[in-house]
């Protein structure tokens, strides 16, 4: 399945909906061990994640990145305002020197989970678009992992 991608007024939003139940969806944002499997896109080699998942909490993820033969390393920090386990999770993030307020909602539908990802405080299109694309490649590395549990776990 493909992302759902919309733009506009400084905000993105990227929607997908899982074939899994929203308790183990919400589950693979919540742990580090299971984040780092996921997140980043389809360049990223390799994925590290500190999380204090709490309100006022923190979160680094490190990724290094292959691009033509090189690698570099991306950085993405922040803190977590709102958690309504397992409805939402509400955060400030740092992507270097660009933050942004980004709202994840997942949403029971019958079996599955819609998930939808909105970024706020974007400051221009180039940004939006890559954000988009980074958010879209994660999510097709986690619908596999998140189907082959739903599976095992039936």
């Amino acid at each position: 399945m493909k992302s759902e991608v919309s733009t506009g007024n400084n905000r993105l939003e990227v929607a997908r909906v899982f074939h899994a139940p929203r308790s183990l969806v919400f589950s693979y944002w919540t742990d580090p061990e299971k984040y780092r499997l996921w997140s980043g896109c389809k360049e990223c080699v390799q994925c590290d994640v500190v999380m204090d998942f709490r309100v006022g909490g923190s979160f680094t993820q490190k990724m290094k990145i292959a691009v033509q033969g090189q690698t570099c390393d991306f950085t993405v920090t922040g803190a977590y305002d709102e958690i309504v386990e397992p409805e939402r999770i509400s955060y400030s993030a740092g992507f270097g020197p660009v933050q942004v307020r980004v709202i994840v909602d997942f949403i029971e539908e019958g079996e599955n989970t819609r998930v939808v990802v909105t970024h706020e405080g974007l400051p221009d299109e180039f940004f939006g678009r890559n954000v988009a694309q980074g958010t879209s490649e994660s999510f097709d590395k986690l619908e596999p992992l998140l189907a082959g549990r739903a599976l095992a776990a039936q």
